[in-house]
């Protein structure tokens, strides 16, 4: 992973000391180059077709603003859409319907047919449209935007930021001793998730991978296996924001954290909200509340929580046990939504007043919580088939 490659390092020293002492109108403008140079060292087939794409982005998103008459606003934006989700498309998705082979989610499986990090800044495209579109982000120039769809840190791994919180900090941005103590300590916790924690946790997932060990395997077996995924998955994931955080604040720049212990939440809602939040805050921006949100009747909210959950499964991969685990999740929310507003307030008056009734019934929800997410990830990381045959296996198969 580039994360762990000494060049990346190497190139962050440089880029972060040079960045420090420039003028304010010059650091978009480096993070641009050292991004561009970043990305074609690692993925140099694939750097001009980003390089079109942020050209062209840029262009519509101002075609999209609010100089220009409504017909030709509203033609830029959706060009724009069409462009930016046409290319992840075609070189993420297509695939699922040619029926040809995709990347794995097992560890240290990478495709390398597909631009580097597309689904990334993918969307952070569709949200530099769209709010080009509602006139929301500040006033800017051409550097701004090249230095926040290039800067290194986030473009391959996230957190997917967004615009104008980006663009305040990078003109302005001047890493202090804190910010560099920070930002080399969180880098070094990345490192130690990922290299010590997770990878010492993939010797125990292999029959994951495999239907003829998933076909031999005992509950015990495939429970300790997908429990080692679930705490591999988040500490390689987490692992890797948080050198993209630490990374960032090298520069002096914040971008959004993306974990908060999801494993402690009491409920499937507050997992979702802990897990991934870079991710789940621009799905609810951009699919779940333009589709009606939370103010619509409880089985239209049901309906667009399974729409914007399957829009999650398939940002994750082009498989459709991705998409199978984004539903799995949206069931879960959207039962999890009428339950607390339909049903509980029913048949449930107070709660527990004990201290010890209420601990019991917490570590009970966060246990319940763990267990269910733990099952979807096996939905995550296999096909169809070998899940449903490890759900048979877990449900009679022997010790």
């Amino acid at each position: 992973m580039i994360f762990t490659e000494p060049a990346y390092f190497a190139g962050l020293a440089v880029a972060a000391i040079v960045f420090r002492f420039l003028p304010r109108s010059a650091k978009p403008w480096w993070l641009f180059a050292t991004g561009l140079l970043f990305y074609w060292y690692f993925s140099p087939a694939f750097v001009g077709v980003l390089a079109l794409e942020v050209a062209i982005v840029f262009a519509l998103a101002r075609l999209a603003g609010p100089r220009f008459a409504p017909t030709t606003r509203r033609v830029a934006l959706g060009l724009g859409l069409a462009l930016t989700i046409g290319l992840l498309a075609t070189y993420k998705y297509a695939g699922l319907i040619t029926g040809a082979p995709t990347a794995s989610a097992l560890p240290g499986v990478e495709d390398v047919r597909i631009p580097l990090a597309i689904s990334f800044f993918t969307f952070e495209f569709i949200h530099y449209l769209v709010e080009s579109r509602r006139e929301t982000l500040p006033r800017h120039g051409v550097g701004d935007f090249l230095g926040f769809a290039f800067f290194a840190p986030t473009l391959v791994a996230g957190p997917i930021k967004r615009f104008e919180g980006f663009a305040e900090q990078a003109r302005a941005a001047r890493a202090t001793a804190d910010d560099v103590s920070a930002g080399v300590t969180r880098i070094l916790i990345g490192l130690a998730k990922k290299v010590v924690l997770a990878d010492t946790l993939s010797l125990w997932i292999g029959l994951l991978g495999s239907t003829d060990a998933v076909d031999f395997a005992s509950r015990g077996e495939i429970i300790v296996a997908l429990v080692a995924y679930s705490l591999r998955i988040y500490l390689d994931f987490s692992g890797y924001s948080d050198i993209a955080i630490g990374s960032a604040r090298l520069f002096g720049i914040r971008v959004p954290e993306n974990f908060a212990w999801p494993y402690l939440a009491g409920s499937i809602a507050e997992f979702w909200r802990r897990w991934h939040i870079s991710l789940m805050r621009w799905i609810r921006d951009y699919v779940y509340i333009p589709l009606g949100g939370s103010h619509c009747p409880t089985w239209r909210q049901v309906v667009d929580l399974l729409v914007a959950f399957a829009v999650s499964g398939l940002w994750h991969g082009a498989e459709w046990h991705f998409v199978a685990w984004g539903l799995y999740h949206g069931v879960l929310v959207a039962g999890h939504r009428v339950w607390a507003r339909e049903v509980r307030p029913r048949v449930m008056r107070g709660g527990p007043t004990s201290t010890s009734v209420r601990l019991a019934a917490q570590a009970a929800s966060t246990l319940a919580t763990f267990a269910l997410v733990t099952i979807g990830w096996g939905l995550f990381v296999m096909p169809l088939d070998r899940f449903w045959l490890m759900l048979t296996r877990l449900t009679f198969g022997g010790m």
